[in-house]
């Protein structure tokens, strides 16, 4: 993910979570924060050690990078907030995928289709 799609200071995460709105399924909990004047997404990861030890939870930062990655021509441009939970350390990257676009769906995050 470029530096230009992270949201890194406190202050960013505090407003999404203050001012944005919030979805979750078992593994993830999603906040998103509508921005109009933004030109792409961004997107901050939030991962504790409850989910386990740093290289569990490195391994869950790089899989949701990756999904992000994939998905991120269909995403709308919003700021974005993925806190993993406990469950998230036992996903493989096709589970991870899965349970991120079920949380995009149901948001329904996805740019509309130019068919």
């Amino acid at each position: 993910m470029k530096k230009r799609n992270r949201l890194k200071k406190n202050e960013d995460f505090q407003k999404v979570f203050k001012h944005g709105t919030s979805m979750a399924n078992r593994q993830f909990v999603l906040y998103v924060l509508d921005q109009p004047e933004a030109d792409e997404f961004r997107a901050g990861l939030s991962v504790s050690k409850k989910i386990g030890n740093a290289v569990v939870r490195n391994r869950v930062k790089r899989l949701i990078r990756q999904v992000l990655q994939d998905e991120k021509d269909k995403l709308k441009q919003k700021d974005y907030i993925i806190i993993a939970r406990k469950p998230a350390s036992q996903l493989t990257f096709e589970e991870t995928k899965k349970s991120l676009q079920h949380l995009f769906r149901k948001s329904s995050l996805y740019k509309k289709s130019s068919k």
